[in-house]
C-alpha cells in the first residue's frame, strides 16, 4: 500500500461532526484532528511509560494499533491543509539536511 492507497481508505471514516470543535481561525475538522495527533501520541506515550515502571511488558501490538490511530489522524490534518505525504517527507528530509549536513547515512541502517 503506498501513502496516496492508504489516505484515500482512512479519510472513509471521516464522518465526525466537527461543529464542536470551531475556534478561531482553524476549522472544526483541523481542531478535530489536531487534538487526535495529541491524544493518540499520549497512548503510545503511557504503553511505553507502563513498560518502563514494570506495570506491564511492552505491547507492541497495542502500539502499532495506537500508531496507526495517529497516522489517521495525521492524514486527516494533512487533507484538511491541503498538504500531501510527499510535500512533508520531502520538507523533513530537507530540515535533517539543514541541521546535520554531514549525517552519515549509513549509521542506522535500512530498517525496512
Amino acid at each position: 500500500m503506498d501513502l496516496h492507497d492508504y489516505k484515500k481508505q482512512a479519510l472513509r471514516t471521516d464522518y465526525a461532526d466537527y461543529t464542536d470543535f470551531h475556534t478561531g481561525d482553524a476549522s472544526p475538522r483541523l481542531d478535530y484532528a489536531s487534538t487526535g495527533l495529541v491524544t493518540e501520541s499520549v497512548k503510545v506515550l503511557d504503553l511505553i511509560k507502563k513498560s518502563k515502571k514494570a506495570l506491564s511488558p511492552l505491547d507492541t501490538e497495542k502500539i502499532k494499533e495506537e500508531l496507526g490511530d495517529l497516522l489517521w489522524y495525521f492524514n486527516l490534518t494533512l487533507d484538511e491543509l491541503n498538504i500531501s505525504f510527499d510535500e512533508i517527507m520531502q520538507n523533513s528530509i530537507d530540515k535533517i539536511n539543514r541541521k546535520h549536513p554531514e549525517g552519515d547515512p549509513t549509521i542506522r541502517g535500512d530498517r525496512e
